[in-house]
């Protein structure tokens, strides 16, 4: 069977949606997970207990899927494993194209019959010519249509990357953390066991897709490597795909393999893989979305050069050491830059070098001083250490700092991030969170250290080079 973009295009824009077995005890989750669903909603349930508590959230139940008067684009499935057969089986019957397994519990286990069941409806999906997703997995998260897998999951902020991931868990968490971050999401899709739709059929669709800019994936292990690697390379060509591998030691793997049931492969030959496709390497759910951020805020280039600025002595050194350990140059700044600072610098507790320290003598020139910086021919990007008291003081002086190298950024068109510098984050989380909310209105990304920073955007800039050398 072959997945193509339209049976996607309708996997990912249902019109109707079925939810087989919501439960109480599960708190009618998945009915409640589509209050947000711009189409119609249906329930299956047979167990008379359960069908009250239905009835009052105001969903309609039918005892099975054929019953339901109206046609059926999609059915999420949360049934004890030995009964997806059958509600398959009415599934296919009623003529639905799309099927949502969530239920677990097949080839993860390592059973001998749960993995001849996996097997089972995996060739009924075949048979019929459906878009199976799982089993195993959370399933799909479209804010445009406001189908969600999670109550938390925000509809109203549509944007440009989309996440695949094997694991429901690291699906919900990547689309949480990113929303924390500004960042918009088009689709999100949690894809478990692929027995039927897999990594390289996710890949092919979104590599076209014109909403999707940034592609970041979760993944343990696609059935078909050759496949997953060829596609990979070709989809690295069009757009960044961040990859973070799961089971990248022995136990890893271990674990991946009663997670998913995947088969995931030396270390070596991934690292192959990610080297030669051009895909960005991530290896936790911090960097993956560090380096999703960066790319989603900054503009691109291929120049490692930094810009420092806003740091002390010897946070300038610290910030200068971590960029440079990433192959990121801190460089002394232009001959012309470094006179014209030179001819109003007072360097008391102060440098102008790069980084710069403004110290304090040296505020009222601050706007000067960002416009040198931003406007040095040798900086490629800029990054600014600001501090959670910034609007903590006098907030009127703190929104004007921001609103200044909001305006010399744009004007000089180079990328702009923050790092910041707290030394209790647990303590100062209000006012951070206050800050970064304003900053990413303002279009900057901010990292909570320089090592994080660096590393994400040396991953940027890396791939901005290999895409201009690949086209």
């Amino acid at each position: 069977m072959v997945i193509t973009a339209s049976k996607l295009d309708a996997a990912f824009n249902p019109k109707t949606i079925a939810i087989v077995g919501a439960k109480k005890s599960a708190n009618y989750s998945w009915l409640r997970n589509m209050d947000t669903f711009k189409g119609r909603v249906y329930s299956v349930q047979v167990d008379p207990d359960e069908i009250p508590g239905i009835e009052e959230l105001g969903i309609p139940n039918y005892k099975t899927i054929s019953e339901i008067p109206d046609e059926i684009d999609f059915v999420v499935i949360a049934v004890p494993r030995n009964v997806v057969p059958i509600v398959l089986s009415d599934a296919l019957n009623k003529g639905v194209k799309n099927i949502h397994v969530f239920s677990s519990g097949f080839a993860e286990s390592g059973e001998t019959e749960a993995i001849e069941l996996q097997t089972k409806i995996a060739n009924m999906a075949y048979d019929a010519d459906v878009v199976l997703v799982g089993p195993n997995c959370m399933g799909i998260f479209n804010p445009s249509v406001g189908m969600r897998f999670n109550q938390g999951q925000k509809i109203n902020e549509p944007g440009n990357v989309t996440f695949l991931s094997q694991s429901g868990g690291h699906a919900g968490t990547l689309v949480e953390a990113a929303q924390a971050n500004g960042i918009g999401i088009n689709k999100t899709i949690s894809f478990g066991n692929a027995a039927v739709l897999d990594s390289p059929d996710l890949l092919e669709y979104f590599a076209q897709d014109q909403l999707t800019e940034i592609i970041t994936m979760y993944v343990e292990g696609p059935r078909d490597p050759r496949r997953f690697f060829e596609v990979l390379k070709d989809v690295c060509k069009i757009k960044p795909v961040v990859l973070w591998k799961g089971g990248q030691t022995e136990d890893g793997k271990r674990a991946s393999a009663s997670h998913t049931g995947s088969l995931t492969g030396s270390s070596e030959v991934w690292d192959t893989v990610i080297r030669q496709s051009g895909a960005i390497r991530a290896d936790s759910l911090t960097e993956a979305i560090d380096i999703t951020k960066a790319f989603v805020y900054l503009a691109p280039t291929t120049n490692r050069n930094i810009g420092i600025i806003g740091g002390t002595g010897g946070q300038s050194v610290s910030m200068a050491d971590a960029f440079a350990k990433n192959n990121m140059p801190v460089p002394r700044l232009s001959h012309d830059s470094l006179a014209s600072l030179a001819g109003f610098f007072q360097l008391v507790g102060a440098a102008y070098y790069n980084p710069i320290d403004i110290g304090g003598l040296n505020r009222p020139m601050l706007s000067t001083i960002v416009e040198t910086l931003f406007g040095d021919p040798q900086i490629g990007s800029v990054g600014i250490q600001m501090g959670s008291g910034l609007l903590q003081g006098d907030r009127e002086d703190g929104l004007g700092q921001i609103e200044l190298y909001e305006s010399v950024r744009d004007k000089s068109g180079k990328p702009a991030f923050v790092i910041y510098q707290a030394a209790n984050p647990y303590e100062e989380g209000d006012a951070l969170n206050e800050l970064d909310i304003i900053l990413q209105q303002k279009g900057f990304p901010s990292f909570p250290d320089p090592d994080r920073a660096a590393k994400a955007i040396n991953k940027m800039v890396s791939y901005h080079s290999f895409k201009s050398q690949a086209v």
